[in-house]
């Protein structure tokens, strides 16, 4: 079994978390797949400091927060697909603050997270009001960190899942029946490159 781990970072349970969760659902169907889900929902993270802690020590941040959760959750896991709302144009502060304290995972974890899988996906009030932008502030970290990403999904040019909430949380995204077959398309495409690189598949 290979493992996918989900993180919506929205901090309400509304349609991002919807989202990530119907991803998840989509790459299990694919069998030979065990799920996590995370929300951001309620979770204390702190800013980094680039104190250098981390790297004087090889060791986690001196930050007591729920960070240290979260990054031996996604050393376990063998996929990601983090979602994030749409905020001003890009992602949630909740989800950068996230990315932004987890350069420990080089220090902890040999190579970070290296050939890992990562798909993403945004959600916005509006169909074209910020998602790509989001979606490329999570591949951006991905390349950064060295995970294999996936998104393009054919046809079309999708980058990743991208879902249409009108404002309407989660039974706006339910409404959106294209942004979903998007994000289960996601799902799938994360599962089955993650069981192709992992050797499972």
């Amino acid at each position: 079994m290979v493992k996918i781990l989900g993180i919506s970072g929205s901090p309400r349970k509304s349609a991002t978390y919807y989202a990530v969760e119907e991803a998840l659902k989509a790459a299990a169907e694919t069998g030979g797949v065990e799920t996590e889900f995370i929300s951001l929902k309620g979770k204390k993270i702190n800013f980094c400091l680039h104190c250098d802690y981390c790297l004087r020590n090889k060791s986690y941040c001196l930050q007591k927060d729920d960070m240290a959760e979260i990054i031996d959750k996604m050393a376990a896991a063998h996929g990601f697909i983090l979602g994030s709302p749409v905020y001003e144009g890009s992602m949630s502060g909740q989800l950068k603050t996230m990315l932004d304290r987890l350069r420990p995972t080089y220090m902890v974890y040999n190579n970070g997270f290296r050939n890992k899988v990562g798909g993403a996906i945004a959600v916005g009030g509006d169909r074209n009001g910020g998602v790509e932008s989001t979606i490329k502030g999570i591949l951006d970290f991905y390349h950064i960190f060295e995970v294999i990403t996936v998104g393009g999904i054919s046809p079309g040019g999708n980058f990743g899942g991208t879902v249409w909430s009108q404002d309407r949380r989660i039974p706006g995204a339910k409404d959106d029946v294209y942004g979903l077959e998007t994000v289960h398309k996601l799902g799938r495409r994360v599962a089955d490159v993650t069981k192709l690189i992992h050797g499972r598949g």
